[in-house]
């Protein structure tokens, strides 16, 4: 997290919001300050990096259903949870709670195991987002600072019973009960953000190319490893399972009576085009309580967690300043 601290010759112009280079006759408007906690800035550069890669961040799964986003509320979030980010990173530093090397390296590979990713596949993935390996490094020590400072103030002092477990099973049948999921691969050739119709129309025709070797028996991993732009490219399209209602309702209608082993026409989305395969369809049978028990109570576990860290933020958060100015 970048930390900046309030500077004398700064100190003048705070009342504008604004943070000038006092060096120059005639000062330049460097950044605008969004927020203050305690003796610290948040500037508008700051929020505006972390938007970015939110946005970059939603954009890297075009399957997934698309939730509505409305950017103003998103971006009054953001703040927020940077505000909160400050206060955390204040009494992790007075706790003097701190996070090795070696730690930090272990969840970095444990990270590109379970992604099957090597070491560049990991860079180009980041690259997607618009972050480095030193981005995600700096991140995950953020983060396991911060689950060692709530396991202090709120983990410790948590438990989950068997009757709320027991109440959580019998309040949501739907989740336990059967199912059907199917396992896809996809092609994805997105547009790209200055997208013209003659790129769109190169796009199509390299889609229709693909998808008429892939009905000559092309093996679909090899050509989406090849040409796919999408997740899983590097593992040959594979985006795992879906349920029904989790795929973007577009591409869902258009493989709806697909069977395993059957691949979809070309299917055109506001993003780009995508080609999908179904690998294998399952039926997931209904779970008995001693089956799901432990992990229904993980779940109540960490929703706990966060109930209790947020009422544990917002008591800090009353005794500090803080001021957002959005």
């Amino acid at each position: 997290m970048c930390r900046r601290s309030v500077l004398i010759s700064v100190m003048l112009c705070l009342l504008w919001g604004f943070v000038f280079i006092p060096a120059s006759p005639a000062a330049e408007v460097v950044d605008r300050i969004v927020a203050y906690v305690n003796d610290e800035i948040i500037t508008q550069s700051e929020l505006n990096e972390k938007a970015s890669a939110f946005i970059a961040a939603r954009k890297q799964n075009p399957y997934v259903r698309e939730q509505d986003l409305d950017a103003e509320q998103a971006r009054r979030q953001i703040l927020e949870n940077l505000v909160n980010e400050r206060l955390a990173a204040r009494e992790i530093a007075r706790l003097k709670i701190s996070v090795t090397t070696g730690e930090t390296d272990a969840v970095l590979a444990s990270i590109k195991e379970e992604n099957n990713l090597t070491q560049e596949g990991l860079e180009a993935e980041l690259r997607k987002e618009g972050r480095t390996v030193d981005d995600l490094r700096k991140r995950v020590r953020e983060d396991l600072e911060r689950s060692r400072l709530i396991d202090r103030e709120v983990r410790s002092k948590t438990v989950i019973t068997d009757a709320q477990v027991e109440a959580y099973y019998r309040s949501h049948p739907e989740e336990f009960q059967a199912r059907e999921r199917r396992r896809l691969q996809g092609i994805f050739l997105p547009f790209g953000p200055e997208s013209t119709p003659e790129k769109q129309s190169q796009v199509s025709a390299l889609a229709e190319q693909i998808h008429q070797r892939l009905g000559q028996d092309a093996d679909f991993a090899v050509m989406a490893k090849r040409y796919s732009q999408g997740p899983g490219a590097e593992t040959g399209g594979d985006l795992g399972f879906f349920s029904e209602g989790e795929l973007d309702p577009v591409l869902e209608t258009a493989i709806d009576k697909l069977k395993p082993g059957e691949i979809s026409k070309v299917i055109a989305t506001e993003s780009g085009l995508h080609i999908i395969r179904v690998v294998e369809a399952q039926t997931v049978s209904d779970k008995p309580m001693e089956e799901v028990r432990e992990s229904i109570r993980r779940r109540l576990f960490q929703q706990e967690i966060n109930r209790k860290y947020e009422d544990w933020l917002k008591g800090l958060r009353d005794r500090s300043f803080v001021k957002i100015q959005l």
